[in-house]
């Protein structure tokens, strides 16, 4: 089943707010940017977040003590929280 760009870009949203507990394909980022719902910056912003989030997924941190402890997390909570506060108008920012 394919989502519509409207559903998503609630998913998305939804991830940023879980901070990637469910995260997206690569190329969505650059779906939801030709869409008009993200502008360019959040675009790579969001494929950064990606690659860190799935970083902390392939070096055994996606964990409660890593969550603590590690730097990298607090890198994935900030850049998540620079996402969000980029784009205020959520659920649909059509920044273009």
């Amino acid at each position: 089943m394919t989502l519509s760009d409207e559903e998503l870009m609630q998913y998305y949203i939804h991830t940023l707010n879980q901070c990637g507990l469910f995260f997206l394909h690569p190329s969505d980022p650059e779906r939801l940017h030709a869409s008009g719902f993200i502008d360019r910056e959040t675009m790579r912003k969001s494929s950064e977040l990606r690659g860190k989030v799935v970083s902390l997924q392939e070096n055994g941190e996606w964990n409660m003590q890593a969550f603590r402890s590690s730097r990298s997390w607090l890198e994935v909570l900030r850049l998540c929280d620079e996402i969000k506060s980029s784009n205020p108008v959520w659920p649909y920012p059509r920044n273009g």
